[in-house]
């Protein structure tokens, strides 16, 4: 830089500008005239300042003569202290000469004010002298002396400041006085309490603050400043210096950061002290060379770690040349604070480097980290730091895990080390977000990079094959001074020191730390596309190489974990050829996650240090993620090894060769780490392995075989035969805690998908079970793995750990029950019902579990201790308590609930999920409309009142009766078609009253039809004359008794007087005998005559009856028509179990319509967006999706992962609106339109189709807006969504078959087809004292968005994108805002796709009590296969866990419930029992 520019330091040393004539006479003369002058100079100063009288020096000779005499004073030794203080009041008063009038004018002579710039400049020059060190002085006297000195400088301070009439000479001068005092002050070896140590800070204070100042006013000569450069050379062994330096540096770098990268750019915040070193009025010019100038004066400061070089110079050599005691002046004890030293000055190049990156980071946080550590005292060594010994080199994990700054004083050290852990390397954040504009890498590397690259193997121990002595006089003999020179070498050679490398010296590990953490977040800042040097690239690899060393012998923890702390995004940049670390990356981070405790344990320290540093182990998680779908991305490609040498073995590394030492990683670590955001990240990353490794097995078709398959497939469960019962060995000792390791895989089985399926299944439960259970993060994650893992197609099937899972959730829910009354909240009835959720999926995904008794039994048990809060069997020899005998007290509602949604879920889902109309629905897709088109005679809605007879059961089920048969029922049976309407959905079935099983042939009809009259037979038989008789014939043998003569005869009682009348009707009888004999004969002979068979006798059937009560019949049958039911409750507002509903209302049937709007499901809508690189506004993102070409191929391919297209208009589930979901149109409604071909996804924008995805318990729309999008609410202005708000939100949106007219609005013709996705569904302003039957929970966004450049995530819209992702079910209240709720709910998922093939995943989105959903974490690589799967199940949950979240949330059957409820409220028809039984016999209108 100042090559062409000579030095002035030797005319500064030599000169004699500060030597008087009295220094030519012997010392007492010089000291007797000197006293004597200035004693008398000072009382005439004084008497004349007291009586306004003029100095008596008139003239320019008396003048330099009593200077002569005042220099000679200033060199007065200091038992003259009274003397030297004279001389410095006297050259005080005169130096004001040069400034604004002051008290003292008038003692100052009248030479020096008229020319007062020559008399400056001598006098500067004279009071050098006062700076000379005085060796032998007491240390009073030099604390006074010291006192003089900082009077000497606040004066000059003030001339430099205030003073205008200083010509460049004085400047110069001024400037050469400060140099030489330095120089003579901080050049010779520092010792304790003398004046350079008294002076140091002070002296190199006012040094810098002024040369600031003379760039602004005068700037300084290139000779100056290679002088000003040159001497600093030999102060470098003051700790002060560094500190003075990195604040001018800091003061300069945040002006040259305003004035290049803009006001917007993240600020290096300064201290007020710093932030007035840079005069306001300075150039910008003068400020960017002051900057590169001041960035360079030390040269490099990478020597602060070579003793040998900053002991080498002339004063060290005097001063070892004068000792006794000292030798090599390499061991000086001040050259023992050189690690100190060294480290802040790495430190101070990585504030700024952090500058230029835009880390925010402010100066008070460096001052508390590093600055304040210059008060606190070092233990010396007892060995030179050059010759000292490494010390176990893994103090840095003694910290605890708070991020407190500490000074170096309060640190644990390692024995042998003199060099404090500093908390900075521990407790640096290294997630922190760059500046998107920030400088490229390379531009920062030409800066600091030689430094750097220097300073991350300093004192390192190297490989043979790195070692290059250098010949005498070749280029890497030269000391490098300059980062700009050095940047531009393209070479890769290390600086060779004699022996200080054959062994490592950690004690200069703190700054190598620094320097190489700089270099990482240096290196994770690359952009998107951006290019960097090679050289840098294989500087930056090998310095990695040494700083990722596990072993003792070359191992420093404190590199270690900067390296760790610093390089989290090293694997996800697209860094050219970064893969060669990964073996080096992995064993750094199983030494932190699982080897650090075994592999020390030992040793002396151990008790002093933390294993389990929360930080450290965060920082290996993050980089661990990056590195999970390596192996089976890449397989058999080998890892080059640019690092092998003659002394290490070398080994061919695959990438698949890692996969084992990966897994055992993230399993170690799950069970040890205690920490709720690691579990969470670890959780999340064995999620993907078991999904990647599932995958991949499947596309290659490869199966494993375990060593117990037969043992499985002897198992009737394993079979298809679902009817058979499952004989497994597995008893109540599955549930304790031994059998987690008991059904553990054997080492070599984690390799496959199905021992490691096992294994996590396995570990999660047991730890879910003994330690997260607790903490509400950890066990949702837990949970949502575990939903995760249910869901994955394992070849062959774990069955035996499914059923272990399943009983293993069945116990956690058990033990959450059963815990103590303090510990119920509302976090632990979170967790209970994420695991009710979890074991639903469980049960559908393995219906045939179920099959299983013990199986069956253990889950009926725990929902019966959901619904009820107790079992009826604690244990299997207690007598079962039933139900009517327990009194229901459930953990809570919400507990009680999830029970009962599981229990539903048994009996209508599982072995029958998905339905026969697809996953789309769980209702039927039948309603009364439908229904109707189908029965005899009706083709719609009766215009006065419903066929439908409406019933309600228990208060919960609405039952719809149709007494019609349907057109394809042909049998004159009993038949009744029934709509339910349950808590957990629509369903239709029809019964009809059979006598006769299906099974045999012919109709019901055949079976009621005339048979015939049978045959007349020949053989009639033998015809008996017999006449009948009352009493057999022994009756007349019998003996009369008297009782039996105790009634008397007829004839025994007639008198004389009645026996006319006796025979009269006698007579009367024998008439009659006689009439009936001849009749009957009559009648025979007429029935002779007649023909056969007689049509008036003949036996006929009776008439085929088609018309039933079948209503009556229905509820009969069942059980539910009964006096009882009929009655209300005493003491209750409930109504009876059975009621009827008022048909005659019209309201009744859209307020069933609104019911079926409240499906039994949660639902969540993601919207998927695509920014190209540099892109912000929204209309550019959205138009991206409108063809294939604007797009990547792998985005087309991740929309189709995601879920399945469907038809808006034939799509029965939702469809990301709520104004076109759970419907269908009519054919005749709906237009065959050819959808648009060639498109960038914008097809699945809701117009025409979306990506739809469901399961058993949730139904998820995926939607990519487009251009049209955002045209049509452009165009609809004033028409954009508007919700109407309403005490109650009740929807009126149809969402039957057919598309229906809003309530409230005339049935129109325009109302037939389908509304838009924008046309948001009226509330209606209704309150039956219930709460809302609507409360879906937490208005929650959801974005997936696509970036081709990362670098975009800061910059992209989402505020302006809002309005494009409305649903409908927006909740609005009188004081949100859409800024607020942007805030507040708005999740984010990024995807960048990398260049090797694989994906990073950013995650942006406010979190409160609970975290985070997985399992996809912030800075996650996933692998292609895996991609959508994993954003599909993140999106999920992170819906879950916001309405885990809200207290407003209900879940879907208990929204449904209290819509019945106010259902029954309303339109109950309240009636005597005569009367309902009088109308379930009278017809309905038809």
């Amino acid at each position: 830089m100042y090559s062409e520019w000579s030095s002035l330091q030797d005319e500064i040393q030599c000169d004699k500008a500060n030597q008087s004539v009295l220094h030519k006479f012997p010392a007492y003369v010089g000291t007797t005239v000197a006293t004597s002058v200035v004693k008398h100079i000072a009382t005439s100063l004084s008497i004349a300042a007291n009586n306004h009288e003029l100095c008596q020096l008139d003239s320019d000779k008396e003048v330099k003569w009593t200077m002569e005499v005042l220099c000679y004073g200033l060199s007065l030794p200091l038992t003259e202290l009274d003397t030297i203080k004279e001389c410095v009041n006297v050259y005080c008063i005169w130096l004001s000469a040069c400034m604004p009038p002051s008290p003292h004018q008038e003692s100052v002579p009248q030479p020096l004010k008229d020319d007062p710039d020559p008399y400056i400049q001598d006098m500067i020059h004279h009071l050098l002298n006062l700076f000379v060190p005085r060796p032998g002085s007491d240390v009073d006297s030099v604390r006074k002396q010291a006192v003089f000195c900082h009077r000497v400088l606040r004066q000059i301070q003030a001339i430099a400041k205030e003073s205008t009439m200083l010509s460049r000479e004085s400047w110069e001068t001024l400037l050469k006085f400060l140099l030489a005092a330095n120089d003579s002050l901080l050049s010779p070896p520092l010792e304790k309490d003398d004046i350079g140590d008294q002076l140091c800070e002070r002296v190199l204070s006012v040094l810098f603050e002024i040369w600031l100042l003379a760039c602004h006013k005068c700037f300084p000569s290139p000779s100056l400043w290679k002088t000003f450069r040159a001497m600093c050379i030999n102060w470098r062994h003051h700790e002060s210096l560094v500190v003075q330096w990195h604040k001018v540096n800091h003061a300069l770098t945040s002006h040259v950061l305003g004035f290049t990268q803009g006001p917007d750019y993240p600020k290096l915040t300064l201290a007020d002290e710093e932030a007035l070193l840079i005069p306001p009025a300075m150039t910008y010019d003068c400020i960017a060379q002051c900057w590169f100038r001041f960035l360079h004066i030390i040269q490099n400061p990478v020597d602060m770690c070579r003793p040998e070089i900053i002991g080498k110079t002339h004063k060290f050599m005097q001063a070892a040349m004068n000792s006794d005691t000292l030798v090599d002046p390499t061991n000086h004890e001040c050259l023992q604070k050189l690690p100190i030293i060294f480290y802040k000055a790495m430190k101070g190049v990585s504030v700024m480097v952090n500058a230029f990156l835009g880390i925010p980071q402010t100066q008070s946080r460096y001052e508390d980290q590093v600055i304040s550590t210059s008060s606190s005292k070092l233990n010396a060594p007892s060995t030179p730091p050059g010759q000292r010994k490494t010390g176990r080199p893994i103090s840095v994990f003694s910290s605890s895990n708070k991020g407190s700054s500490k000074t170096a004083s309060t640190l644990v050290t390692a024995p042998k080390s003199s060099t404090p852990m500093l908390s900075s390397l521990i407790f640096y954040e290294p997630r922190q977000s760059l500046a998107p504009t920030r400088p490229k890498c390379d531009s920062i590397l030409h800066l600091f990079g030689a430094w750097l690259f220097d300073a991350a193997l300093a004192r390192v121990k190297f490989h043979n094959c790195h070692k290059i002595v250098p010949e005498q006089g070749s280029i890497h003999s030269e000391r490098r001074s300059s980062s700009l020179t050095d940047s531009r070498r393209n070479s890769v050679s290390l600086d060779f020191h004699s022996d200080s490398v054959l062994v490592c010296d950690n004690t200069y590990e703190n700054g190598r730390a620094e320097a190489l953490g700089t270099l990482c977040r240096i290196f994770c800042a690359h952009k998107t596309g951006e290019s960097i040097l090679p050289v840098y690239y294989s500087r930056f690899y090998l310095a990695m190489y040494y700083g990722l060393q596990t072993s003792e012998e070359y191992m420093s923890g404190q590199v270690l974990a900067s390296v760790l702390f610093n390089s989290c995004d090293i694997l996800r940049v697209d860094l050219d050829g970064v893969q060669i670390l990964l073996p080096h990356i992995l064993d750094a981070i199983q030494l932190v996650l699982n080897d650090l405790p075994n592999k020390y344990k030992l040793n002396e320290t151990s008790s002093s240090i933390d294993f389990k540093n929360v930080d450290l182990q965060r920082a290996c998680i993050n980089l661990l993620l990056t590195t999970l779908c390596l192996p089976l991305h890449f397989k058999d490609l080998t890892i080059r090894d640019i690092v092998s040498s003659t002394d290490t073995d070398v080994q061919l590394i695959t990438f698949i060769s890692l996969k084992r030492k990966i897994l055992d990683m993230i399993i170690g670590a799950l069970k040890t780490t205690t920490d709720s955001t690691n579990t969470q990240m670890l959780l999340g990353g064995l999620m993907l392995l078991v999904e990647d490794m599932a995958v991949c097995e499947a596309a290659e078709q490869t199966t494993f075989q375990p060593h117990d398959i037969s043992v499985e497939s002897d198992n009737p469960v394993f079979s298809d035969n679902s009817q058979a019962s499952l004989k497994t060995s597995s008893s109540e000792s599955s549930f304790k805690e031994g059998s987690y390791h008991r059904l553990g895989n054997s080492a070599h089985d984690i390799d496959s998908a199905y021992g490691l399926f096992g294994e996590a299944v396995a570990l999660i439960c047991h730890r879910l079970m003994s330690q997260w259970k607790s903490d509400l993060n950890s066990a949702l994650a837990a949970m949502e793995i575990l939903s995760g893992l249910a869901k994955l197609v394992i070849s062959p099937p774990n069955l035996m750990m499914c059923k272990c899972t399943v009983k293993w959730i069945c116990e956690f829910i058990v033990q959450q029950c059963n815990r103590p009354a303090p510990a119920h909240s509302k976090d632990l009835h979170s967790t209970i019902v994420a695991a009710f959720r979890c074991l639903t999926l469980w049960l559908v995904e393995h219906s045939r579990l179920l099959y299983d008794k013990e199986c069956l039994h253990v889950v009926l048990e725990v929902v019966e201790l959901g619904i009820s809060g107790s079992k009826s069997q604690n244990r299997a020899s207690d007598p079962p308590k039933f139900k009517q005998d327990k009194q229901r007290q459930p953990a809570s509602k919400r507990v009680q609930e999830a029970a009962e949604g599981l229990l539903t879920c048994i009996i209508q889902h599982v072995g029958a999920f998905p339905p026969p109309c697809g996953p789309e629905s769980l209702f039927s897709l039948l309603d009364e409309k439908s229904l109707l088109k189908y029965a005899k005679g009706n083709s719609s809605l009766p215009e006065h009142g419903s066929p439908f007879r409406y019933y309600v059961l228990e208060n919960s089920i609405i039952v719809g009766l149709l007494e019609q048969p349907l057109g394809n029922i042909e049998d004159p049976l009993p038949t009744v078609t029934a709509l339910i309407r349950g808590p957990f959905g629509r369903h239709a079935w029809v019964m009809q009253l059979r006598h006769s099983p299906r099974v045999k042939r012919g109709s019901s009809k055949s079976h009621l039809t005339d048979p015939g009259r049978p045959l007349p037979a020949e053989n009639v038989g033998t015809r008996h004359n017999v006449k009948p008789r009352h009493f057999p014939e022994s009756v007349d043998l019998v003996t009369l008794t008297k009782a039996d003569k105790s009634i008397p005869t007829l004839e025994s009682l007639v008198t004389d007087e009645k026996r006319p009348e006796l025979n009269k009707l006698k007579s009367f009888m024998e008439k009659q005998a006689q009439y009936e004999a001849q009749i009957s004969q009559k009648k025979q002979q007429e029935m002779q005559k007649m023909s056969f068979p007689n049509q008036d006798t003949e036996c006929k059937p009776p008439k085929i009856t088609e018309e039933f009560q079948a209503a009556r019949l229905f509820l009969s049958h069942y059980g539910f028509l009964s006096l009882e039911a009929l009655k209300e409750q005493s003491n209750s507002s409930l109504p009876p179990s059975l009621v009827t509903l008022d048909t005659t209302n019209p309201g009744l049937a859209n307020d069933l319509e609104m019911l079926d709007t409240i499906v039994a499901r949660d639902n969540d809508t993601v919207h998927v967006f695509y920014v190209k690189s540099g892109q912000r506004l929204p209309r550019d993102i959205l138009r991206n999706v409108g063809s294939q070409h604007s797009i990547q191929i792998q985005f087309l391919e991740f929309l189709h992962s995601l879920g399945w297209p469907v038809d808006v208009k034939k799509h029965a589930g939702w469809t990301g609106h709520i104004s076109t979901s759970w419907k269908i149109s009519q054919p005749e409604d709906i237009q065959d339109n050819a959808p648009p071909m060639s498109t960038g996804g914008s097809i699945y924008d809701g117009q025409q189709q979306v990506l739809y995805w469901a399961d058993v318990s949730s139904e998820v729309a995926f939607v990519v807006p487009s251009l049209d999008t955002f045209n049509r609410l452009q165009n609809d202005g004033d028409k954009s969504p508007q919700i109407t708000l309403s005490i109650n939100g009740d929807v009126t949106k149809p969402t039957t078959l057919s598309l229906e007219r809003q309530l409230g609005e005339p049935r129109s013709k325009g109302t037939d087809s389908p509304s838009s996705p924008h046309d948001a569904p009226t509330f209606r302003t209704r309150r039956f004292g219930r709460s809302s039957t609507v409360t879906i929970g937490p208005d929650t966004k959801i974005f997936v968005v696509w970036l081709e450049n990362f670098e975009d995530h800061e910059n992209f819209p989402t505020g302006d994108l809002l309005p494009m992702t409305s649903t409908g079910l927006e909740q609005y209240s009188a004081t949100s805002s859409s800024s607020m709720r942007q805030d507040k709910d708005i999740f984010i998922i990024f995807i960048h796709a990398l260049q090797n093939g694989l994906f990073r995943i950013h995650m942006e989105g406010n979190t409160g009590r609970i975290s985070m959903a997985i399992p996809l974490v912030d800075g996650m690589v996933v692998s292609r296969r895996t991609l959508g799967s994993m954003v599909r199940q993140t999106a999920i949950n992170i819906g879950r866990r916001k309405r885990l979240e809200s207290d407003s949330y209900q879940p879907p059957h208990v929204r449904r419930k209290i819509k019945i409820q106010e259902t029954v409220d309303k339109y109950h028809l309240k009636m005597t029992e005569s009367e309902f039984y009088t109308a379930l016999f009278q017809d309905v209108h038809k």
